[in-house]
């Protein structure tokens, strides 16, 4: 697998330096003349991201002030793929390095660099390009579990999407540590969940959005917690969807290009045949009187807050009993 190598665009020198050093020992790197000018930026990273090992980091001012450096450690931190720091600026202290490799091991000598990059990379399987580790994560540990979160958190915050969410990496941590553990047992719930061939719509959601690229993140939060998403763009859609499927909640925003108020629309017509499924509005509203409004009309919950969207996903999703109940109801 290739190596990404985060740097800012002034420190193409130093760039050019560790590809040398990477070639000379046979190592592939991520081309950054591969992003394709026009395509999604944030897309693009993800796949880069999938496809790395591991991460080298070009230590120097400019990279440090970068916000796509940001989001780019961000990135490969919340994948749980190691970053090696290289301290290409002697000047730097470990107080002004990003929060996310603040207290890691760096290096200066770009030779001891590559070869760390090689090591990792030697310990990806070719077959199946996974890394050796946890086969489950199920199986990491809440401190492990805190960083995949925070690095999560840390990509969403380097996108700007949140404007208030915490900007101190530090408060991040202190806010997600208390909720890893619960986190990690609904991930295991859902995970047992898929398990049982009568309840395969256990951890299904369908997410009713005609622009679903503005919930990205969010479905990587959900889905990292053993979520499934089924999407759809239209009212008419969701209700050919939800004709033969069945789902543990559905998501809808309220405006889209069918009229301001299309998911009150969604919401009527499932409710003509579906009384029980539950049902989010994810709007651009957080009012109180909105709230009542969708509570009025038979959903369980509205919010413009994807924590509180979360909460409310993993509180809707259906116990062992209504799992029991529903079985036995298909069967008569």
């Amino acid at each position: 697998m290739p190596v990404f190598i985060s740097h800012a665009f002034e420190n193409r020198p130093e760039f050019e330096n560790v590809t040398d050093a990477l070639t000379q020992r046979g190592v592939v790197f991520w081309n950054p003349g591969e992003i394709r000018p026009g395509a999604s930026l944030r897309e693009q990273l993800r796949v880069a991201v999938e496809q790395c090992s591991s991460c080298i980091f070009i230590a120097t001012r400019k990279s440090v002030e970068s916000s796509w450096c940001g989001a780019e450690l961000g990135a490969f931190w919340g994948a749980g793929k190691p970053i090696i720091v290289y301290l290409a600026e002697a000047s730097l202290t470990d107080d002004e390095l990003p929060q996310i490799v603040q207290g890691d091991a760096w290096e200066r000598r770009i030779a001891k660099i590559a070869d760390r990059t090689k090591e990792i990379a030697s310990q990806y399987d070719d077959s199946d390009s996974t890394p050796k580790g946890p086969s489950s994560i199920a199986q990491l540990t809440v401190e492990q579990l805190q960083k995949i979160i925070i690095g999560a958190v840390s990509l969403a915050a380097a996108s700007r999407k949140d404007r208030s969410a915490p900007s101190n990496l530090e408060e991040v941590g202190s806010a997600v540590r208390d909720v890893a553990g619960k986190v990690l047992a609904g991930f295991q719930a859902s995970e047992a969940a898929s398990r049982d061939s009568r309840a395969n719509w256990r951890n299904q959601i369908l997410w009713v959005d005609d622009r679903p690229d503005n919930n990205l993140y969010e479905r990587r939060a959900m889905e990292a917690m053993g979520l499934e998403f089924t999407l759809a763009e239209s009212t008419a859609e969701a209700l050919e969807i939800l004709a033969s499927r069945r789902f543990a909640a559905v998501i809808s925003d309220m405006g889209r290009r069918e009229g301001p108020r299309e998911g009150y629309k969604l919401l009527e017509a499932l409710r003509t045949k579906d009384k029980t499924t539950p049902f989010l509005i994810y709007a651009g509203s957080n009012a109180v009187q909105h709230k009542r409004e969708a509570l009025s009309r038979g959903a369980q919950g509205s919010t413009n807050r994807a924590e509180e969207l979360v909460d409310m996903v993993m509180r809707s999703l259906p116990s062992e009993t209504d799992i029991r109940l529903a079985f036995t109801h298909n069967a008569e």
